[in-house]
């Protein structure tokens, strides 16, 4: 592939230059002027060059041209991610206020509640706010009829939206921060009502019926339970019913990209159309026809399933393919590739940070790339042999492109990736063209009954499939850790060695064994480093306990009896997976323990020389003739001991107040703490508590 073939990627590049400058340079608002004049002072004279200088000097205006485009980058996504909260609201945020607010997504149901993603549009004096904002509605009858476009009438304390508690856990705060959601608030059943619809965009609007009225005809024709939920997510896009079991046993398979609406979905649906709509390929007019009616189609069904990234990816694809198909050209991969990448991030440049935008796009250029040399590998005598070998080529190139980015996020590799490919890959194909026979013949009952059942045991078989593909030994390599450094590194190693078996060139084969050995010199250096590390960390988790204390790898977790292992994996696991930390774990209640330099004796502990002393709602406690001394007092699950009587009996430096306290004793005990002067931590307030040892107290 050359490079200079492809002008849309020399104005995409600095493009997404500009894009990384702008989110991780944090550029001022008062800039935006400064950084627009630029822009337009480049593509003046980039357009005065171009009328006087000489062919051969042509590449100077290039350079304008591409610094304008670098600007345009740096431009937009400031305008992205400059969102401020009004002064005047801040002040409101402290109290139950009013606010109109309209429902700009279908609302999702919770276990409890129904979560709405709002725009509030104005407050009760009638001042302007425009602020997105998740609100939780509790659920009821009521509330679960509420649909997109609803304009309500809601009463809540609105707050900022928390960034992450605990060391490497998921960051809510950015993740949608990029979305332009600054906000939260809990509606009670009695605090909102509805004051009129109006839909903010017609087309998702209808979308979001069609999908509604999709997933009824779904269940109204067999399909329940498991089977329902994988038809709903691979054929439109809603996970929301799907259980965590099933969906960690297809990640584990290496195949989780099944459960979303993805390119090969939006591929099936492209080619039922073409076969469908094959009969108007005649003259220019129906050519045109029905590239309109491919394209209408296409992009409808991307926003009945929600317009994931990796539809959109899709169908902007699709939408260039049908272009260069109706004007008589060869479409290229990588124009169709750079060209569909580009108008995605010209519309909204954050999506870059997007994993299911980045992932679609390195499989895909995976498959482009990487799937030619696989496949002349081996060359099959059966046509049998050669369509499984071109599966096993493809699925081997998307994992190539997407393993190093995949173990970055997820910290797990499915061994058996190219099994679970080729067993259900197929199986997934017919699944959706069933789901499309069910909706076409919705009409016919017993046609789309009977069709349900069939639907219903090709599903049940696909996850038998996967549950025994999970179930075998060694399924999956878990707890993997990867630095932004290690994932750039490996992709530097499969491009090098692209390249060495594509010009069969030396100095790329001793470039790609450089590269390895600096891949696994900076591996084993981070490990040298964790395994030195000695330190405690306290979690932050709503109505639970857990202390964890790590000695060079091996660490001990107090945990709360109460503790699940969504709680774990939700709160601690990704922590100790970066940390390269390995875990047993004690229950905090449990009498005496000692290994490695901890010790346990009923409420105190001593680890490293810092002593604790565990406060629980529990314990009654009496003056003695010594007190106990301790740097530490951990405060949990609401002690309704008074701080003068606890200073009569331990001597304490610090309090430690966590989140298994709820918020009138975490109030109660952070005014006692001031009150006494005496140093405290909430984590209520601040996160997680992190303490390094220090080996001087030893």
């Amino acid at each position: 592939m050359n490079l200079t073939n492809y002008p849309v990627l020399k104005l995409l590049l600095p493009y997404i230059m500009g894009i990384f400058l702008a989110y991780w340079g944090k550029i001022p608002s008062p800039s935006y002027s400064l950084i627009f004049v630029i822009i337009l002072f480049n593509l003046f004279i980039a357009n005065i060059l171009y009328r006087y200088l000489s062919y051969l000097h042509q590449w100077i205006t290039g350079i304008f041209i591409l610094m304008a485009f670098f600007f345009v980058g740096l431009f937009q996504t400031s305008q992205k991610i400059d969102r401020t909260i009004p002064n005047f609201l801040v002040e409101k945020m402290a109290k139950n206020e009013q606010y109109v607010a309209q429902i700009l997504e279908a609302p999702r149901e919770k276990l409890k509640s129904i979560k709405l993603i709002v725009q509030i549009m104005s407050d009760s004096q009638g001042h302007s706010v425009a602020q997105k904002a998740v609100i939780y509605v509790k659920k009821d009858s009521t509330s679960q009829q509420l649909s997109y476009g609803d304009v309500l009438l809601i009463s809540t304390k609105l707050s900022p939206i928390s960034g992450p508690e605990n060391p490497y856990s998921f960051d809510n705060q950015t993740y949608l921060g990029r979305k332009g959601i600054l906000l939260t608030g809990y509606v009670p059943d009695y605090a909102w009502q509805m004051l009129y619809h109006k839909s903010p965009n017609v087309i998702m609007y209808y979308a979001q019926k069609l999908q509604r009225l999709f997933s009824d005809i779904f269940a109204q024709n067999g399909l329940q339970g498991d089977e329902y939920a994988i038809i709903t997510a691979i054929l439109l896009g809603n996970d929301e019913t799907m259980e965590p079991e099933l969906k960690a046993q297809y990640a584990s398979a290496g195949v989780s990209h099944i459960l979303c609406v993805s390119g090969m979905h939006v591929g099936i649906i492209f080619m039922i159309l073409n076969f469908l709509l094959k009969p108007l390929g005649g003259s220019k007019q129906t050519r045109a026809l029905k590239a309109a009616l491919l394209l209408l189609c296409i992009w409808a069904y991307a926003c009945i399933t929600g317009l994931a990234p990796s539809v959109q990816r899709a169908a902007s694809m699709f939408t260039f393919v049908t272009f260069g198909n109706l004007l008589n050209r060869n479409a290229n991969i990588f124009h169709s590739l750079f060209a569909s990448l580009f108008l995605l991030l010209l519309i909204n440049p954050l999506l870059i940070f997007e994993i299911g935008f980045e992932m679609s796009y390195l499989a895909v250029f995976g498959i482009v790339i990487l799937q030619k040399p696989i496949v002349s590998v081996y060359k099959p005598k059966t046509k049998i042999g050669n369509y499984f070998w071109e599966l096993i080529s493809v699925s081997t190139a998307a994992q190539l492109a997407t393993f190093p980015l995949s173990i970055y996020y997820f910290g797990q590799f499915p061994n058996y990736f190219l099994l679970a490919n080729m067993s259900v890959i197929m199986l997934s194909f017919v699944v959706v063209v069933t789901g499309v026979v069910i909706l076409v013949t919705s009409f016919v009952s017993v046609i789309a009954q009977f069709v349900g059942t069939i639907l219903t045991y090709e599903i049940k078989l696909m996850n038998f499939l996967i549950q025994s593909i999970d179930s075998l030994p060694f399924s999956v390599t878990r707890n993997i850790s990867y630095s932004m450094l290690q994932v750039v590194l490996c992709y530097a190693c499969i491009a090098s060695l692209f390249f060495y078996f594509h010009h069969k060139n030396k100095k790329f084969k001793y470039l790609t064994f450089s590269l390895f050995v600096i891949f696994i010199m900076s591996f084993g250096y981070d490990k040298y480093q964790s395994s030195r590390r000695e330190e405690i960390t306290a979690y932050s988790i709503e109505k639970m306990s857990a202390i964890g204390f790590n000695y060079h790898g091996n660490s001990i977790l107090l945990v709360d009896t109460a503790t699940t292992p969504h709680f774990y994996d939700f709160n601690i696991k990704n922590h100790e997976r970066c940390a390269r930390i390995v875990s047993t774990q004690v229950n905090i209640d449990t009498a005496n323990y000692e290994s490695q330099g901890f010790l346990k004796i009923h409420n105190w502990i001593n680890y490293q020389g810092y002593t604790f002393y565990l406060l629980s709602g529990r314990q009654t406690m009496k003056p003695a003739d010594s007190r106990l001394s301790v740097d530490y007092l951990y405060v949990r699950h609401n002690p309704k001991i008074s701080m003068k009587k606890i200073r009569q009996c331990i001597d304490f430096k610090k309090v430690i107040i966590d989140k298994s306290n709820s918020i009138f004793f975490d109030k109660k005990w952070t005014d006692s703490c001031r009150y006494y002067q005496i140093p405290y931590y909430s984590m209520r307030e601040n996160g997680y508590f992190y303490l390094k040892c220090d080996k001087s107290k030893k």
